[in-house]
């Protein structure tokens, strides 16, 4: 459906195919692709009416348009783009419909169409080429925890060489104390260091997503 569209559609001209393909999945005896097309254009389209004489008097699908509610749309976000747009029904936004119908497109650098796709809920969002935001968050978490796992084995150290050495003034409550700390410190030390390797190795064989 709709791969010939070499351009971004207007939100009326998408509100229209999706209305056609609902009508044609009605007809088909598809019940609920047909929902999910109408109540795109219905959300596109409010305001609009079928003419009274292009269905039988007492014809279903008319009621069922009326009865779609074009109130508080769902949508998940698609992946940021490379150096390009990502465009759902006419509109450049990475907020995919989730609860109806949509015609993505995806346009390159100079705003040319590359892909346009007619698709339902369920279906897979076409691949394009768009920035590793998983990847870039698990380096950035690694990061993260490796400098936490320096910073407990500088204090670990640290605590270490205190309570090496000898001051007649630190009593056995002091050094318990010191020893519990260098503990802890290298304990928290070797975890955050263990979860910046596993993160690291994540984002390895996560790759360019």
């Amino acid at each position: 459906m709709v791969p010939c569209l070499n351009e971004r559609p207007t939100p009326e001209l998408v509100a229209e195919i999706h209305r056609m393909h609902g009508i044609d999945l009605y007809t088909a005896g598809k019940q609920e692709p047909a929902r999910l097309a109408l109540r795109a254009s219905r959300i596109l389209g409010p305001q609009y009416r079928f003419p009274a004489d292009l269905f039988p008097k007492g014809h279903a699908l008319p009621d069922l348009w009326l009865s779609l509610s074009a109130l508080q749309p769902a949508h998940v976000r698609a992946p940021v783009p490379k150096q390009s747009q990502v465009v759902f029904d006419g509109t450049v936004t990475r907020n995919r419909p989730s609860d109806r119908a949509t015609v993505f497109q995806h346009l390159g650098k100079d705003g040319s169409v590359q892909t346009t796709r007619y698709l339902m809920p369920k279906d897979p969002l076409p691949s394009y080429p768009s920035i590793p935001r998983q990847r870039n968050r698990l380096i950035a978490a690694s990061i993260a925890t490796g400098a936490v796992a320096g910073a407990s084995y500088a204090l670990a150290w640290q605590g270490r060489s205190q309570f090496m050495k000898s001051d007649p003034k630190q009593t056995k409550k002091d050094l318990n104390t010191t020893r519990n700390q260098v503990n802890t410190a290298f304990v928290t030390a070797g975890i955050c260091t263990t979860l910046s390797a596993t993160g690291i190795a994540a984002a390895i064989l996560v790759g360019p997503r």
